[in-house]
């Protein structure tokens, strides 16, 4: 793994830029003000998955009604990288819609720029929930493409853009897609909780064998 961890060095700069790009859309899920901006990053993620070779799909949830007003739910982002029958399939789960953030909530800079702290440290809004290990995956898929490197299993991802609004139309995605999207997954991956260290707990859950989600 030399190789793969080199690749990642060298694209250190790049992946900040990445996640700084990402940040820096304010994509709140709750806020009907803000929610051109969580089909924003719904454009900006698949942009980036597509440009490592992920097939990209989406699933359209419907609409919410919002402060009285019907608006579209963000997609669903579903997206696949490799299809060797040989390999196990690893299904990762993600979000890309975060919680409102303002300075006078106790920021010292603005939630929606990200920067280097006096601990260096990247802070921004959705740096740790959950655009950084969002984009953590893609990280490492294009590190294993620079290095040259065969990636073991099969990747599929679930990336949604309400998880901070309750996973609005999720449920009936994942129902719809049990004997479809979901059929082939053997093990799954869901990191959703912040990796601080401060006051939280790190938690990353992984399955096996979801052979029908329903």
């Amino acid at each position: 793994m030399d190789k793969f961890f080199a690749a990642v060095d060298a694209s250190q700069d790049t992946f900040i830029k990445r996640l700084a790009n990402a940040v820096a859309i304010p994509s709140v899920s709750a806020d009907i003000e803000h929610r051109p901006e969580v089909f924003r990053m719904s454009k900006f993620l698949i942009k980036e998955l597509e440009a490592i070779g992920v097939k990209v799909e989406q699933r359209h949830p419907g609409k919410q009604k919002l402060n009285g007003t019907e608006i579209d739910l963000p997609p669903v982002i579903l997206g696949s990288y490799g299809n060797d029958p040989a390999k196990k399939t690893l299904l990762v789960y993600g979000h890309y819609d975060v919680q409102p953030a303002l300075l006078e909530d106790g920021w010292h800079s603005d939630p929606f720029k990200l920067v280097r702290n006096d601990k260096d440290q990247l802070v921004g809004r959705g740096s740790s929930d959950d655009k950084g290990p969002v984009l953590g995956w893609i990280n490492a898929l294009e590190a294993y493409k620079i290095a040259g490197i065969e990636v073991p299993v099969n990747v599929k991802f679930c990336f949604e853009g309400m998880e901070e609004s309750g996973s609005e139309g999720l449920d009936d995605i994942i129902h719809k897609e049990a004997k479809k999207y979901f059929s082939n997954v053997d093990c799954f991956c869901i990191r959703q909780v912040p990796v601080s260290p401060f006051a939280h707990d790190i938690v990353i859950i992984i399955g096996s064998e979801p052979r029908n989600p329903a």
